[in-house]
């Protein structure tokens, strides 16, 4: 069995995708300090990094770590280059070394702000996108997939939670929600991505890729879906506009991505957005 060394293993992506492929590799997991992994490393340092790359020996790094917050990455640009680029420059360099190790980097589409985005067309708003985007120049064209995407999905982990958990707790609280009725966006269920992870692992087909599914929406028409398809009929919701409330770091309006190029490169088809959220939703029924 395959050796696969899987970083940021206990967020909301990682508690998935470990139970998805732990019966097809031999998996490692490590993060900075959560308890559960089989490694705590801060793998921003490059002595620790390579130490555990050569303790661990893998054929597969799937990199999921990451700062997420965008105001958090705003206002300490220094912790997010740390976490967002640095680890995968240290994963990028060891690797040119190692033939036969090769690499699966999640990304964002928070780089995109246009409806229908092909991968050369970037957009640089803040720093969170500014430090994912350079992760992804570390890494080599030969032994590399960077995947860029958005997911949702219930979570497994016990220190994350993602969109539907949130909104799906406050919704039965009583609370008024804000709904966003422009910003659009086209993202994965955890499931599906997931799924796709899986078949980048076994084709080794390099470069960089948008995965999202088809049919994107507004995050207003996306969580009104996913509410009702999950059995909540009565809620407060606010429609506004995201100009309407002091943001302190901008944000892109439309994330929503063109999938051909992984599609044909893979020979896969991506699912549509209407669907993901049917399957979402029935695991919070």
């Amino acid at each position: 069995m395959k050796k696969l060394l899987l970083i940021g293993s206990t967020g909301l992506l990682g508690s998935s995708l470990h139970r998805k492929l732990k019966n097809k590799f031999n998996i490692t997991t490590v993060t900075r300090s959560t308890p559960g992994s089989d490694y705590n490393v801060d793998l921003s340092s490059k002595d620790k990094s390579y130490e555990l790359f050569d303790k661990i020996n893998p054929d597969f790094i799937v990199n999921l770590a990451a700062i997420t917050n965008v105001d958090q990455c705003e206002s300490d640009i220094n912790l997010a280059y740390l976490v967002n680029t640095r680890i995968a420059e240290n994963i990028a360099c060891y690797s040119n070394s190692k033939n036969s190790l090769f690499i699966v980097h999640i990304s964002t589409d928070h780089i995109y702000n246009q409806s229908g985005s092909n991968e050369e067309d970037v957009v640089i708003l803040n720093s969170y996108a500014m430090t994912k985007y350079c992760a992804e120049k570390s890494f080599s064209k030969n032994n590399a997939v960077v995947l860029r995407t958005n997911f949702f999905g219930k979570s497994l982990s016990s220190k994350s939670e993602g969109l539907c958990d949130s909104i799906y707790k406050s919704v039965h609280t009583g609370n008024e929600i804000k709904l966003f009725n422009d910003v659009f966006f086209s993202p994965l269920s955890i499931d599906s991505l997931g799924n796709v992870i899986l078949v980048c692992l076994e084709k080794k087909i390099p470069g960089i890729y948008n995965v999202g599914s088809k049919g994107g929406m507004s995050k207003e028409k996306f969580l009104k879906k996913f509410l009702e398809l999950s059995g909540v009929s009565d809620f407060k919701y606010k429609s506004i506009s995201i100009d309407e409330i002091n943001l302190m770091t901008p944000r892109p309006k439309d994330m929503r991505m063109n999938v051909d190029l992984f599609e044909k490169t893979y020979n896969y088809s991506l699912p549509r957005l209407i669907n993901e959220i049917k399957d979402v939703a029935n695991e919070f029924k």
